[in-house]
């Protein structure tokens, strides 16, 4: 009974040395994995014509110097620049989009470690991820927690925001979200605070729209928008068919352009799943590429019809 005992005790001993080691294997990765991903985000500091600035981050996206950021950090600014290994670079601004947040600027260096880009899967909630960034201008630190939503948009239903409850602070805006593996995610854009700093919701743009859109800039210094024709809007009341007043936008206007497009007198009343205003409608059309699916529900000599409208690129001169 005794050597059983001892036989039961020495396994026990053996088998939790092996989970530990196991353990501290995964640990070492994960960590060695971030000391790589730090590399690959940089502090960006921005001073306007009376000398204010503001402090904020950057992922690098290419050996060249091609770094993506928030393109709020960037607003009047007169002089730019990005540290990374406690070396300042001057650095030059590429081009941006204002509706969807983001910018791209260059620095005059070779070499760099671009971030890491997943395969394309979906993201679940309680997801682990990782927010790495420039805090109140401390230098780059890594923060954690989960995906605590998907899908949020604030009235612009193609941006697909992941919401997070990793420490995201000032600072943050132009970082990185990142899996456990050190993949790109997201770009932290924002936190929801009244006091200023992390109270456990921030939000990023999901890599894919950021690396599109990024694209799109480094090859013609600006993103090419989407366009549905050349229409008036009218907001009004409507019934719909169980006799209740709705709020719907009213067509004015043909356009032979778009083919199956909008016709005079539709009312739109749903911009794929969302109230049909002119605000919501502008704002998807202002986070579309040429070539995007627009989804609308119309209604059409009384009759409700599904549009899904490829949409064209938008003429220089019209302006949303």
């Amino acid at each position: 009974m005794r050597n059983l005992f001892l036989v039961l005790l020495f396994f026990g001993i053996f088998v939790g040395i092996q989970i530990a080691l196991f353990q501290s294997d995964n640990d070492s990765e994960i960590e060695a994995n971030f000391d790589e991903v730090i590399s690959s985000v940089v502090q960006i500091e921005s001073t306007d014509y009376r000398g204010g600035k503001t402090f904020g981050s950057g992922v690098i996206v290419s050996k060249d110097g091609y770094i993506i950021t928030a393109y709020h950090l960037l607003i009047n600014s007169q002089n730019l620049m990005v540290k990374s290994n406690e070396v300042e670079i001057s650095t030059k601004i590429i081009g941006f989009d204002q509706f969807s947040d983001i910018a791209v600027v260059k620095v005059d260096l070779n070499n760099l470690r671009p971030i890491e880009l997943p395969e394309l899967k979906q993201l679940n909630i309680g997801k682990q991820v990782f927010a790495i960034g420039n805090p109140y201008n401390l230098g780059i630190s890594v923060s954690s927690g989960i995906i605590s939503a998907t899908n949020r948009h604030f009235g612009n239903p193609y941006l697909e925001i992941i919401q997070t409850d990793a420490s995201i602070n000032k600072g943050n805006s132009g970082g990185a979200l990142v899996d456990e593996n050190g993949k790109f995610l997201g770009l932290n854009i924002s936190i929801a605070s009244i006091s200023g700093g992390s109270e456990g919701v921030g939000f990023a743009l999901p890599a894919e729209k950021v690396i599109s859109i990024a694209e799109e800039i480094i090859k013609h210094g600006k993103v090419k928008k989407a366009w549905f024709g050349n229409f008036s809007f009218r907001n009004i009341i409507y019934k719909n068919s169980a006799g209740d007043q709705k709020r719907g936008l009213q067509v004015i206007g043909d356009d032979q352009n778009i083919k199956n497009g909008l016709k005079n007198l539709d009312i739109i009343v749903s911009v794929k799943d969302s109230e049909p205003i002119w605000s919501t409608l502008r704002d998807v059309m202002n986070s579309l590429s040429p070539g995007d699916i627009l989804e609308l529900i119309v209604i059409r000599d009384g009759k409700v019809i599904p549009l899904s409208l490829v949409t064209i690129e938008r003429p220089e001169r019209i302006q949303i």
